[in-house]
């Protein structure tokens, strides 16, 4: 067993845990709250909403996401987030290779 610790939490979010290969990150997000449109880089994502509801948007596409909807996208697919409730994210950014960034 390996127990783990928080690193880099911001107001927005908080790294759960990082390798070279998975990136584990928590947001916390305000309704209204808008991330505007990003990448993961080289890394395939898994957005998994644990409270609250979220649009999600990618490739022109948008989703209603509360707990039990989730998302998984390639790496590099453009994406952006706006929180329609108080809500609490978990994103999983997954590489073949090393991990390039949080």
């Amino acid at each position: 067993m390996q127990l783990l610790t928080c690193q880099n939490q911001t107001a927005l979010k908080e790294r759960l845990y990082h390798d070279e290969y998975q990136t584990v990150m928590h947001l916390s997000l305000q309704k209204g709250q808008r991330i505007p449109e990003h990448h993961g880089g080289d890394a395939e994502v898994t957005v998994i909403p644990v409270r609250g509801a979220i649009l999600f948007t990618a490739s022109g596409q948008s989703e209603h996401l509360v707990p039990g909807r989730l998302v998984h996208l390639n790496a590099m697919e453009l994406h952006s987030v706006h929180a329609e409730e108080d809500s609490d994210v978990i994103l999983v950014k997954s590489a073949a290779g090393p991990v390039r960034g949080c």
